[in-house]
């Protein structure tokens, strides 16, 4: 496969979702709490729950019992 078959942003997803996840443990590591909002909930996680993140090829995702809930598109702060 050459260059020019490829199609753009093929990994751009993955990319995203991974330096956010990267973000939020980094966050957790310093001791902070994220806090990742939606329209309608907000839940604030702390170190002990760094192991409930992970990024794919479909986004960054985030364990809510056994089920992942997807948060690409959520607004994260930390404090």
């Amino acid at each position: 496969m050459t260059n020019e078959q490829m199609k753009s942003g093929r990994y751009l997803r993955w990319h995203k979702a991974r330096r956010r996840i990267s973000w939020i443990l980094a966050r957790l590591a310093e001791g902070r709490t994220v806090q990742i909002a939606t329209q309608t909930r907000a839940v604030r996680y702390t170190a002990k729950h760094a192991a409930m993140f992970k990024a794919t090829k479909s986004g960054a995702f985030v364990r809510r019992g056994k089920a992942w809930d997807c948060i690409d598109h959520t607004n994260l702060t930390a404090a």
